[in-house]
């Protein structure tokens, strides 16, 4: 949060009561409000940035923004279909289309000021379109169903799916100054198979191509095992040596794996492709760099990477390769297992059980 916490909160707080956000759904209101939050942050932000001639840090708004996604979307969407929302559909279309967008204004953006204007334009506008429209109607379907739904969110929480930080708790207790017993801290627990399979679904990552699907989610395992850290105050070298190993073992591996499949398959965009992986090679030995002379914020900074690469590479540049070659998936998979049979590919029986419990009833990926 900004310097002055104090006005940002009265910020919030008039913000909050001047639009009918209030959904009578605590933890979906927990979840509005941090939105809210977020866009004043921005807002803020912005407004310091240009008064002092400086740049806008919008890093940390993108991240905030794109937990946000993940963890709302993924909790609204379980409490949608379980009480079999009938517009549930509709809905679920229109948070992918939130991702796209979300998305592309910060990848189409020339610098950082018009980055930050971009995401503060979709996410005002989602906040006000979205949220006062199809998240009130589901508000009121609940309500005419007569549905228990404080037992199944109270549910939901103890499981420790959906992880609330304490800065939400706080500010939501600030803004709405309701009792907020039922959302317990101290009883969740961190769920990083369900963290990576939210992540894995909201941003619609899946390629299509098995051995492809399971190295980016290796990938996805590792930013949320080091974003828990820093979350934790644990950002310790010990957290950071191992996830910067894996990423150095993750380029070797599963670059090679597509380098081979688009080379073989004659994958007409290869060589801009292959120059987009000698950029991630060059951020991660830049961040080896900062870890060697003791950069204290260098596990944020190699967070940030990782997550760009997911959106801008993975969720753009790979799901292509999987649009390419979707009438050849099994010519794919076949090539893919001689390649594993020879000794020219390797995944380990980890890996495979992460895929599945990610992806939950899935084949092995090189049967």
């Amino acid at each position: 949060m900004l310097k002055d916490s104090s006005a940002h909160l009265d910020s919030l707080r008039i913000t909050w009561l001047s639009e009918p956000f209030h959904l009578g759904i605590p933890i979906i209101d927990l979840q509005h409000v941090w939105l809210v939050h977020i866009i004043l942050e921005l807002e803020e932000e912005i407004v310091e940035a240009e008064k002092n001639d400086t740049d806008v840090e919008v890093h940390s708004s993108f991240r905030k923004a794109l937990d946000y996604v993940a963890e709302h979307f993924a909790l609204e969407e379980d409490i949608l279909e379980h009480f079999n929302y009938p517009n549930f559909k509709e809905h679920v279309h229109g948070h992918r289309k939130f991702v796209e967008k979300l998305t592309e204004k910060y990848y189409e953006a020339k610098n950082s000021q018009m980055a930050a204007l971009g995401i503060l334009q979709i996410l005002k506008k989602w906040l006000f379109q979205h949220i006062l429209h199809d998240d009130t109607d589901y508000a009121e379907f609940f309500k005419a169903s007569n549905v228990d739904l404080k037992s199944y969110c109270n549910q939901i929480l103890k499981s420790g799916k959906y992880p609330i930080s304490k800065e939400q708790l706080l500010i939501y207790q600030n803004i709405v100054q309701i009792d907020t017993t039922t959302i317990s801290l101290h009883e969740q627990s961190i769920d990083t198979i369900q963290e990576i399979r939210n992540i894995w679904k909201t941003y619609n990552l899946s390629t299509g191509i098995p051995i492809i699907d399971l190295q980016h989610i290796w990938l996805l395992k590792m930013i949320v095992e080091l974003d828990h850290s820093l979350k934790l105050g644990d950002g310790s070298s010990e957290t950071f040596h191992k996830v910067i190993a894996e990423a150095i073992e993750y380029t070797k591996d599963h670059f090679g794996v597509e380098d081979k499949i688009m080379r073989y398959f004659r994958y007409t965009d290869v060589v801009q492709h292959m120059n987009q992986h000698k950029r991630f090679i060059e951020f991660i030995k830049m961040r080896n760099d900062e870890y060697k002379l003791g950069n204290p914020r260098v596990g944020l900074h190699l967070v940030q990477d990782l997550r760009n690469w997911l959106l801008s590479h993975i969720a753009l540049e790979d799901k292509k390769i999987g649009l390419a070659f979707e009438s050849r998936v099994r010519e794919l998979s076949e090539f893919t297992k001689k390649l594993h049979q020879t000794g020219e590919i390797g995944i380990s029986r980890e890996q495979k059980n992460l895929y599945k419990l990610v992806l939950q009833s899935v084949p092995d990926p090189l049967d």
